[in-house]
């Protein structure tokens, strides 16, 4: 297997991703389309299941896009689901401490650098033994920051062997901080923000940004993350019918970003 956005991340290149909360494979496959750089199915709070993901993925298979799962909880039965059913990666909420992190690590990994049980359903299918000898280095472990914990220890979390990325959840981060949910621009979130970026930069690890509104994914992008989400499923159906809507009635004027902000 070959993930190339875990290789974009890894030359320091820049990249975009989309967010998918609807279990609809014709969207998945549109969107696999787009010219994004990675995909990523989420189960903590989309509206679908493991068994949404059977259809999903093969969905956007072969397509140039690298296909992620965000997992409902850092179990290691579930981060292993979701790769033997075809993911390149997951990415894992809520982890606050150095162990919380090791422990999704060693879930997305064979021995010896970990402790995935062998049963890659979907990619052995498709690419036999090659698949165990390449997985390792390829499927991307990726851990949320979005708690005030997790802000406390993300050096050591980001200096964790086997986590590729560190991923901003901005608006658990601001509940964490004291902050009204979508204050981005507060001194206390831009800090924030700033501590993970170094503790990224010091320990050669990725830092990645849930974008709600693609204003807020190019402003990370611009002061130093290596990726972020541009926008949800939900989000690109809200704004488009929002924008049709007025220019239909006239009004082009109007400023969406702000009304059209999340999932």
């Amino acid at each position: 297997m070959k993930n190339t956005a875990l290789a974009q991340w890894r030359a320091k290149q820049k990249s975009t991703g989309i967010w998918s909360n609807l279990p609809d494979i014709h969207l998945a496959e549109l969107l696999g389309r787009s010219g994004a750089d990675w995909i990523c199915f989420d189960l903590q709070h989309g509206l679908m299941d493991y068994s949404a993901l059977t259809h999903l993925l093969p969905a956007v298979c072969g397509l140039p896009i690298t296909p992620l799962v965000r997992v409902a909880a850092n179990q290691p039965e579930q981060i292993g689901k979701a790769l033997d059913v075809g993911a390149h990666g997951v990415i894992v909420p809520m982890v606050n401490t150095a162990e919380e992190a090791h422990q999704a690590a060693t879930a997305c990994r064979y021995p010896p650098d970990g402790l995935r049980s062998c049963g890659p359903m979907r990619d052995s299918m498709l690419e036999g033994f090659d698949y165990l000898e390449s997985a390792n280095n390829e499927i991307a472990c990726i851990a949320m920051i979005e708690t005030t914990d997790g802000l406390a220890n993300v050096d050591s979390i980001a200096g964790v062997d086997g986590v590729d990325a560190l991923f901003v959840g901005p608006m658990d981060l601001c509940y964490g901080l004291g902050l009204t949910p979508g204050d981005f621009d507060n001194p206390k979130f831009r800090d924030a923000t700033a501590a993970i970026l170094t503790a990224c930069e010091s320990n050669q690890c990725a830092a990645g940004m849930f974008g709600y509104t693609p204003a807020l994914a190019a402003k990370s992008l611009a002061e130093g993350f290596d990726f972020a989400s541009i926008g949800t499923d939900i989000s690109f159906a809200r704004t488009g019918m929002s924008q049709a809507l007025r220019t239909v009635q006239g009004d082009t004027q109007a400023d969406t970003n702000k009304k059209n902000v999340g999932y």
